[in-house]
């Protein structure tokens, strides 16, 4: 469940820095982590969390590149 603790800044705890879809898919992770240890498993979610990732990589790889 450390997922979002990689956005946390370390001089100020209660700061995440980052681009919003990133944290909200390590929240979406953390939940699911939590959820788990509980003794449900969520597949449905799961699987959304690693359509955004692919989706948000896909993103990534596209922009900054239009203009070559």
């Amino acid at each position: 469940m450390n997922h979002l603790l990689k956005f946390q800044d370390a001089h100020a705890p209660r700061l995440f820095f980052g681009r919003e879809e990133d944290i909200r898919i390590a929240v979406l992770k953390d939940e699911v982590d939590l959820w788990n240890k509980r003794g449900y498993y969520i597949t449905k979610l799961q699987t959304r969390i690693e359509e955004l990732s692919l989706l948000l990589l896909n993103e990534e790889g596209t922009t900054g590149n239009e203009n070559q």
